[in-house]
């Protein structure tokens, strides 16, 4: 029998073959045309010798190649995952080799990476242009049974790669279900925002089409400007929203400042990290009396796998809501530690572990006594505390990986990129928060081997070859010697903030006070954490990033009563130029 996701797909395509499905960049589709389309690309599949758990990689942008392609891959009883183009060819070479891939499906226009025995590739462009593809006779094939793999996710790896985590279909039938059961099962318009290939993009896409809504996806330009992404929302009054916490802190400010509201927000659910209410949250969802908001929990080997949905007035919510209670078919186990219980999850919605690395996999997923049976639990390294109603509360790490804008980042990936610039001895990676903002930043300490001089540009632009942009670090300190502990190990706990430390991007003299470029430098030291913002620096180069840009902008708004989007912010986000556009828009 079919994975039950693909029977509740194929039941709206009966129900409302017409109704949207997909309205990407590129073009859309209706339920019936994603069906033809599917159906049409898994008989080629099969025909191709794909069986039940074959994992098949998708390397394609957001839009219909990429939906077809999806659907396309279950339908076949293939394991589907989505490897975004936009990676550098170093993390994409790696994510080919590690995944075991037997077939690729390459959108038009893109390379397939130089991999030794690699998956035989297959073009995507028959499948997505109207027309082309034509309702054949179905091929006889295997139906997937809910242990064999549905999709495979890559997550950061403390060995300096990621880790292919590989999901069965009775994990994502459990989570479309229940996702749709805990919020809505109406046929919601639902904004496609996550990262390509990550868990929640998997929600997304499939709590929409389960549930007969239409997938709204901006394009790669839209999704980095957050105005851009809420005004999106308000136009074509988007209803379910999956969002990191920082992405929700941001787009409330943005309420708050500009007014952007998207009245028809129905659903908005936040996870990747710490949900922190702040004021603009608590007023964005007191202006947005039909919107709940739903705190997820899980890493990639689970999925969600406790929730919380906040109730009652915004006003009387709690600053630092608890994660909540197991989702059905879950169990959370609190194992006792000095600094607080650590996390083991158990039950349905567990992966398989780590495709071809048994040592990962063993010291990951591990066989525990749960009412006097044996179970298998996956460690989740995250320290909780039971409230007295039985709500878990969040409190933190009992390791060293760290979440970034909702990404889970492994320091090790990143210390073994920078390790491979020839000037770089050793180095430490860690997270750091600035007073005045709550977004975490990580912070590369570098020493250099004798005679080396690597600037923080250079290293930062290493590590952009090698990794995903979330993954670069914001500063790159340089120290004759990084701190040793007794056991001889970097201690980390005595590694300065950068704004205590010689960060070697360097700094210019301060502009005069009182001007604007002065006021303007001012808000981005507020923002970014750097004492002393140069003038025609570039606001990436210091650590900026699109979320913390959408902070700029706002702070200027409020300062000058101008208003400069992110995308002009970003087209020349040096001081100069920004003291400039804000002075001529003053004069106008």
């Amino acid at each position: 029998m079919p994975g039950r996701v693909v029977e509740m797909i194929n039941a709206q395509v009966r129900r409302h073959p017409r109704a949207p499905a997909l309205v990407a960049p590129d073009g859309s589709l209706d339920y019936a045309e994603l069906d033809r389309r599917s159906a049409y690309l898994a008989g080629h599949l099969t025909r191709q010798g794909v069986r039940p758990g074959d994992v098949v990689l998708i390397q394609a942008s957001r839009g219909v190649a990429l939906a077809v392609a999806l659907l396309g891959v279950l339908r076949s009883g293939g394991a589907f995952c989505v490897v975004d183009p936009q990676y550098p060819a170093d993390r994409i070479q790696h994510m080919w080799r590690r995944s075991h891939a037997r077939f690729a499906l390459i959108e038009s226009g893109l390379r397939a990476p130089d991999v030794p025995d690699g998956p035989a590739v297959l073009p995507l462009s028959q499948y997505a242009t109207p027309g082309s593809a034509h309702r054949a006779p179905a091929p006889h094939r295997a139906e997937p049974g809910s242990e064999d793999p549905a999709y495979l996710v890559f997550t950061s790896g403390s060995t300096g790669g990621p880790k292919a985590v590989l999901m069965p279909h009775r994990c994502l039938d459990n989570l479309i279900e229940w996702t749709l059961a805990s919020t809505s099962s109406e046929p919601l318009r639902t904004l496609l925002f996550a990262p390509l290939g990550f868990d929640v993009f998997v929600q997304e896409v499939f709590t929409a089409w389960c549930s007969g809504g239409c997938l709204y996806t901006p394009s790669d330009a839209e999704r980095v400007d957050l105005q851009c992404v809420w005004e999106l929302c308000r136009e074509r009054e988007i209803q379910r929203v999956f969002l990191p916490p920082v992405a929700l802190r941001r787009l409330a400010d943005l309420t708050a400042e500009f007014g952007i509201l998207p009245g028809a927000l129905r659903e908005v659910a936040v996870a990747g990290e710490a949900l922190h209410i702040t004021p603009a949250i608590r007023e964005l969802f007191g202006r947005l009396p039909a919107a709940r908001l739903h705190n997820h929990y899980g890493p990639a080997e689970t999925h969600v796998a406790v929730a919380h949905t906040l109730t009652g007035p915004p006003r009387s919510w709690p600053d630092l809501p608890p994660i909540g209670r197991p989702l059905p078919g879950m169990t959370a186990q609190v194992v006792p530690r000095a600094e607080g219980g650590e996390l083991w999850l158990t039950g349905v919605g567990l992966a398989h572990g780590y495709v071809h690395d048994p040592q990962q996999t063993q010291e990951r997923f591990r066989s525990i006594l749960v009412e006097g049976r044996t179970v298998r639990a996956y460690r989740t390294g995250d320290l909780v505390r039971e409230r007295t109603d039985g709500a878990l509360e969040y409190l933190g790490r009992a390791d060293g990986q760290l979440k970034i804008r909702g990404y889970r980042v492994e320091p090790g990936d990143i210390e073994a990129a920078l390790l491979r610039h020839p000037a770089v001895r050793e180095c430490a990676v860690v997270a750091w928060t600035s007073l005045g903002s709550e977004e975490r930043r990580l912070v590369a300490h570098v020493a250099a081997v004798p005679g080396g001089a690597p600037d923080a540009a250079e290293l930062r632009a290493h590590v952009a070859g090698l990794l995903p942009d979330y993954m670069i670090p914001h500063h790159v300190v340089l120290a004759p010697e990084l701190p040793l502990s007794p056991n001889g190990k970097i201690d980390r706990r005595r590694l300065p903030p950068p704004g205590d430390a010689d960060d070697s991007a360097g700094t210019l003299p301060e502009p005069e006070p009182g001007d604007v470029r002065s006021a303007v430098a001012d808000i981005w030291s507020t923002v970014l954490g750097v004492a002393d913002i140069p003038p025609d620096r570039h606001f990436m180069d210091l650590g900026g990033t699109s979320l913390s840009a959408a902070l700029v902008v706002t702070r200027l708004h409020q300062r000058f009563q101008v208003q400069v989007s992110v995308q002009e912010f970003l087209y020349d986000p040096r001081v100069d130029a920004i003291a400039a556009l804000i002075t001529e828009r003053a004069a106008a």
